[in-house]
């Protein structure tokens, strides 16, 4: 079986759910489907305070070592100077995600491309969710010359082409598949770009692992594409050793 990394998921008090997604709830997932490790966050960091969920994300990473920080930056709350920003990778944090859907900004907020610039040099991969037709296009003006790899998350069937057309432009984007669940969307960008441009997502535990690994194997891509896909374009990625 090959190695399995979900880039894409979360813990945490939701207004959506109708109870807190648990961090033994994202473990017990991992458990039942075979995945190695996952990148996480807590929705603190994503819904109210960032350094309060950056904290509870290294928390829960620290007790396990299957999971991995995701550190999250709003740049509605980012004034510049000397910050937490500016030690993610020396924290241990893998990537820093952006929301700009739940927090109410757009790419060309003047404030996420000063955070661009504070977090330039340590050269840590970027997720930044992309909710709506042009909005990656947005993102990909200010992320043309970022030094480290930018994951397009949310992609769908909305946004597929507009995300393709990037991913053949930017050799440096990449797409996460949690929400790739079309019937024929994964192998289409993977005969567009190559399968080394796909990391696989789920958007657990908001969402269930099953759906989205049953899209990767029944994609129609060949046992070594979904090798890529399922584990080792994340390794690439992320640096792991």
């Amino acid at each position: 079986m090959p190695e399995i990394i979900d880039v894409n998921t979360l813990f945490g008090p939701l207004p959506t759910a109708s109870c807190d997604l648990s961090v033994d709830e994202l473990c017990s997932m991992m458990d039942a489907h075979g995945v190695q490790s996952c990148c996480t966050l807590s929705t603190i960091g994503m819904l109210l305070d960032y350094s309060m969920g950056n904290g509870a994300s290294r928390a829960a990473c620290s007790e396990n070592s299957r999971l991995l920080p995701v550190a999250t930056l709003n740049p509605q709350s980012y004034f510049g100077g000397d910050g937490p920003w500016t030690r993610f990778g020396a924290d241990g944090f893998k990537l820093v995600r952006f929301f700009p859907g739940p927090q109410g900004w757009n790419p060309e907020y003047a404030a996420f491309g000063a955070a661009l610039d504070a977090m330039r040099d340590q050269k840590l991969p970027i997720m930044v969710d992309v909710p709506a037709a042009g909005v990656a296009s947005g993102f990909a003006r200010l992320l043309e010359n970022y030094p480290a790899a930018v994951i397009l998350a949310g992609v769908d069937v909305d946004t597929l082409a507009e995300c393709v057309a990037l991913l053949r432009t930017h050799a440096h984007f990449v797409i996460e598949s949690s929400r790739l669940l079309a019937s024929g969307a994964i192998k289409l960008v993977a005969d567009s770009v190559g399968a080394a441009r796909v990391l696989y997502g789920s958007g657990a535990t908001a969402r269930p692992m099953a759906a989205s690994l049953r899209a990767v194997r029944y994609s129609g891509c060949s046992d070594a594409d979904q090798a890529m896909i399922l584990g080792q374009n994340a390794r690439r990625v992320l640096g792991l050793n």
